[in-house]
């Protein structure tokens, strides 16, 4: 079974793989399979190292490119999850609880998105599914501890951040497995040794190949924890709208994630309530090995960590919410355990439902929630400004494939000698990263808050955050916006910009030097040519 779950989980994600970067994250990820550099974005800090080193194998192995290599591994680490999610059910909770949460998990849209696109975080979820199966075989004196140490030092290099968050459940495999009082120097020698051994797989190889050494890896990802952290986390001063949004939008997706498992589990405990009052009490879980600690607690310990994380500092993306989701379903499921004959039915098929209609709106709707329930006046979690519709669907992959395709004409249209490509925030500024990535010979700026915040050429960055965009004598800048506004309209207008109609539909505007346009200015330089 776990087998067959593996490859159906796998399987499942072939009609829906990116054939481009899905998010901006993943754009540098695929820079970092060819060189990895931190202070270049290739990827950001803190690296992702063990991600990358497996996409450099399976290019290496297969006829695959470094966005195609990346895809694959992150299909294989969600079939991997899927699988390993009945195994942990079937052994917590018997064989329902198994099928039921890898059913759960195969239908998942974050696991789906995530699982057809360029990302660490389907990772994510199998680690703590690891974590919690070593957790629980561990026994006084077996080798779950050692293997829970190494298996959270691997897991460092998919995201480090894991360290820290999957750590409890670490440690309750390390007590669990601890020997007599007399051994225990060595048990902890073990463990120790083991932890380390699984963080220098990618520790060791990263410092090598980062330009500056680990001290860079270091100062970058501080850099960026001070910039994610300062707007929504109280414990950085972040100011109160900051802190309302980071949890609104955590709290959001968590609720998406699992809305549809409310009604089973609802329902599941009303009737665990009318049997106990029938029949009496009866045990909640198996019996629980080793350590005093059953499988609920044990569940909600992978839960209350990686959200009390993601609530109180930095909520980044959807994917967050994989760290914690698999536990989350168990611990959602485990209240049917013990439900028998028609009660049991009656939930199984609520689950059922509930897991094809998750498979449902991934393969064929634009987001989680309908569109029609967002922005309506209703809960927090249907506004879109904390995530609703929550676009974590095929649609969503398949609209970045497509605008992609639309743009790319403008290579043929355009000449990198004189042309750069212009990309403003918050009216289609996403497209920029996307560019570096389709048209690398063209130097790339973005636009943010009258500022030339960044310039990318060659999949290659800087930060200026100059208030002048650079243009090569007699060459234009080319805007690729949704909406030109007034400032190109108005020179469009007077005959200073020239509106460039792409094949495939697109509206771009070509501008020379002397104009200022989005606050910045445009001006004649000598750069090098393309």
């Amino acid at each position: 079974m776990p087998w067959l779950l593996a490859i159906v989980g796998v399987v499942v994600h072939l009609p829906f793989v990116a054939r481009f970067p899905t998010e901006w994250d993943s754009v540098q990820l695929v820079f970092g399979v060819d060189r990895f550099d931190v202070t270049d974005a290739s990827p950001h800090a803190p690296g992702y190292w063990l991600y990358l080193g497996l996409g450099r194998l399976v290019r290496w192995a297969t006829p695959l490119d470094a966005h195609d290599s990346l895809v694959a591994c992150s299909a294989l680490a969600a079939g991997v999850t899927v699988a390993l999610a009945y195994v942990l059910g079937r052994s917590m909770g018997g064989r329902w609880l198994g099928v039921a949460a890898a059913g759960v998990m195969l239908s998942s849209p974050f696991l789906l998105f995530y699982g057809s696109s360029v990302g660490t975080y389907a990772f994510d979820a199998l680690a703590v599914e690891t974590l919690l199966l070593l957790a629980w075989k561990a026994q006084p004196g077996s080798w779950h501890g050692a293997g829970a140490a190494a298996a959270l030092g691997l897991a460092g290099g998919f995201r480090q951040s894991s360290l820290l968050l999957l750590a409890p459940v670490a440690v309750v495999a390390v007590v669990r497995s601890s020997r007599a009082r007399g051994r225990l120097v060595g048990h902890a020698a073990a463990v120790a040794g083991a932890g380390l051994a699984g963080v220098a797989v990618w520790l060791v190889p990263m410092a090598v190949e980062q330009p500056g050494g680990l001290a860079t890896v270091q100062r970058y990802g501080a850099r960026i924890w001070r910039e994610a952290v300062s707007v929504s986390s109280p414990v950085y001063g972040a100011p109160g709208a900051g802190v309302a949004y980071n949890i609104g939008q955590a709290a959001g997706y968590t609720l998406a994630a699992v809305a549809l498992l409310l009604p089973a589990l609802a329902i599941a405990v009303a009737l665990r309530v009318v049997q106990r009052r029938r029949f009496g009490r009866t045990p909640d879980s198996a019996p629980t090995p080793g350590w005093g600690l059953g499988a609920p607690a044990l569940l909600a310990l992978a839960v209350v960590g990686p959200l009390a994380f993601v609530l109180v500092f930095h909520f980044g993306k959807a994917g967050y919410v994989l760290s914690y989701l698999p536990a989350l379903v168990l611990l959602a499921l485990w209240p049917a355990v013990r439900l028998t004959g028609p009660s049991q039915l009656v939930v199984t098929v609520l689950v059922v439902v509930a897991c094809v209609v998750s498979a449902q709106r991934f393969a064929t709707a634009p987001g989680i929630l309908p569109l029609t329930a967002t922005d309506r006046g209703g809960p927090w979690f249907t506004e879109s400004r904390f995530g609703a519709p929550y676009r974590l669907t095929a649609q969503a992959i398949d609209d970045v494939d497509s605008d992609t395709d639309r743009y790319l004409p403008l290579a043929e249209r355009l000449d990198p000698r004189s042309d750069v490509l212009v990309y403003v925030y918050l009216n289609g500024g996403h497209r920029f990263r996307q560019a570096m990535f389709t048209m690398a010979n063209f130097r790339a700026h973005y636009l943010q808050l009258g500022r030339d915040e960044f310039v990318g050429f060659r999949r290659r960055w800087e930060r200026p955050r100059d208030t002048e965009v650079e243009l090569p004598r007699g060459g234009r800048a080319v805007f690729v916006v949704d909406e030109p506004r007034e400032d190109l309209s108005t020179l469009a207008a007077d005959g200073r910009a020239e509106a460039i109609v792409l094949d495939t539909g697109p509206t771009v505007y070509a501008v020379g030097a002397g104009s200022t346009v989005f606050g910045v200015a445009l001006v004649d330089a000598s750069v090098p040519s393309a």
